[in-house]
């Protein structure tokens, strides 16, 4: 049966950037399909209230703070998270930051830490999880990239869209490397949600209006949206797909 298929009874998860947002949608709904799930993030109290709606699906949970730009804080995770729940069959790297300041007034230092958390962070979790799902020769490991990743769409967001186009080219890189290994890497690609990263943006007069006009389903995303998509990917149904680049936006800027 092909719902069997989208079951992930069994396996283990690590989510980052699951403290809140599309992160945290993705990590509650692997549990709801049957995975038992281990969230990362900078904010200890954020991901309690992530741990505490997994453990309400009845899948265990186990928070883990970590700074995913930092290899260190990496490999702690993904450590503390095979000793306390199994060896990790699906990754999600859902940490991210965004940053909207002008080019010309754009600091070096502002530039290096988005790509390190959103690109050097996103490499650092597929390195360490990557390590064992080769060994065993199997796994899935989800990428979130953006739909600005090939699209310019409005000034001013030149390192967040450079940073999350390198994700879906390390995305393709690593599913070439490690398929034959039977390790899956594919990326999924976010439209405008409404999320706490978006909240401000939305707070202008007019914001909601126009990404709407500019969404072939006349809509703005919720963070359940990118749940189904999140775990066919992870889950068998998608066995025979790696290195794509799913965009999850509303049919936005077609």
């Amino acid at each position: 049966m092909i719902l069997d298929k989208m079951k992930l009874d069994g396996k283990v998860a690590l989510v980052t950037g699951a403290g809140s947002g599309l992160g945290q949608a993705m990590a509650v709904a692997l549990a709801e399909a049957g995975a038992d799930v281990a969230i990362a993030g900078r904010r200890a109290d954020a991901l309690a209230e992530t741990e505490k709606l997994i453990t309400g699906t009845g899948r265990k949970a186990l928070a883990v703070p970590a700074d995913v730009s930092k290899a260190a804080d990496v490999k702690k995770a993904v450590g503390e998270t095979e000793s306390a729940l199994g060896p990790i069959g699906v990754l999600v790297n859902g940490a991210g930051v965004y940053n909207g300041d002008e080019t010309l007034k754009l600091a070096e230092e502002e530039w290096r830490r988005v790509i390190d958390i959103n690109l050097t962070g996103t490499f650092l979790c597929c390195q360490a999880v990557g390590e064992g799902m080769t060994a065993r020769g199997k796994g899935s490991i989800i990428n979130v990239g953006t739909f600005l990743g090939e699209r310019g769409h409005r000034a001013a967001r030149a390192v967040y869209n450079a940073s999350k186009a390198a994700v879906a080219s390390l995305t393709r890189s690593l599913s070439v490397e490690w398929g034959p290994l039977g390790v899956r890497v594919n990326c999924i690609s976010p439209g405008a949600h409404r999320t706490p990263m978006t909240a401000a943006a939305l707070e202008n007069p007019g914001t909601e209006d126009w990404l709407k006009e500019k969404t072939v389903l006349g809509r703005m995303g919720e963070p359940e949206d990118i749940a189904g998509l999140c775990v066919f990917l992870a889950s068998d149904a998608s066995g025979y797909i790696t290195g794509v680049n799913v965009f999850e936006d509303g049919g936005g800027w077609i």
